[in-house]
């Protein structure tokens, strides 16, 4: 992840004063292949496929290459999660991890927690409920709390 970090630092296009990542360069490197998001698509999504260039555009803007690679490697490096690469589940994972950045910190840890998290089930209770805010928002609450759950048992 560093290299991907200080890369992304050290060459980023600068337009209007904020930098611009080559979000397409950084889910390669985190063996995502995005699609171009303008085209929808409703199908059964294989592992790894992400139509969702604005979300992923977006993260990296706020909060930089690193963080988005992090994110995307959640996704894609844990136990049967590699085909969530949804917006929802992008944009809970993000608000999550800028909201704690001490879960960035717990580094392999954090592998082995979303390890045990099934993200599709949880996108699918987080739309099932709905509740009037955002998909997004009700998954990173679930998220959170599916994490001090696993905490808790491990203590």
């Amino acid at each position: 992840m560093k290299d991907v970090q200080s890369t992304a630092r050290q060459n980023p296009i600068v337009i209007k004063g904020k930098p611009k990542h080559d979000i397409y360069r950084i889910a390669r490197q985190c063996g995502v292949r995005l699609y171009n998001g303008s085209h929808r698509y409703n199908g059964a999504r294989g592992d790894r496929d992400c139509f969702s260039s604005a979300t992923l555009r977006k993260i990296a803007s706020k909060n930089g290459a690193g963080h988005l690679a992090l994110v995307l490697r959640l996704i894609v490096e844990t136990k049967n999660n590699a085909a969530e690469l949804y917006a929802e589940t992008i944009s809970a994972l993000s608000a999550l991890i800028d909201f704690d950045p001490m879960l960035a910190e717990r580094g392999g840890e954090l592998f082995d927690l979303f390890d045990e998290i099934d993200l599709k089930s949880i996108r699918e209770r987080a739309r099932a409920m709905r509740s009037g805010v955002p998909v997004s928002h009700t998954m990173r609450i679930l998220i959170l709390q599916e994490i001090q759950n696993i905490d808790l048992r491990v203590e």
